[in-house]
């Protein structure tokens, strides 16, 4: 299982879900306001950027069609559009129910 954080423009985020939910199986998404700032040129001062980060967890073979959509619908191809971060989730367990692993995001 691999989690994929998406720091996303606010303007976008609509088309990211939209894309997602297109897919034949979407997956379940955590949306956060968040603020910050990226790397800053050493002429450049430093100011905060609000975005949307956009968390999931898909089995490993979701990860590029998932990744696909965020860049293909979330892509201004202006400086600013954003970041995708993919990490290795070690386990999952819903709380309801004991299930564990995969069993938890399908």
């Amino acid at each position: 299982m691999k989690e994929i954080k998406a720091f996303i423009r606010t303007n976008m985020i609509d088309y990211v879900i939209d894309g997602l939910e297109a897919l034949p199986e979407p997956p379940g998404i955590t949306l956060s306001d968040v603020r910050g700032w990226g790397h800053v040129k050493a002429q450049q001062e430093a100011r905060l950027t609000n975005r949307i980060k956009l968390e999931t967890v898909v089995p490993d073979e979701r990860v590029p069609e998932i990744v696909e959509v965020i860049i293909e619908k979330g892509k201004t191809g202006n400086s600013g559009d954003g970041k995708i971060f993919i990490s290795e989730v070690d386990k999952a367990v819903r709380i309801r129910t004991g299930e564990i692993d995969n069993e938890v995001i399908r």
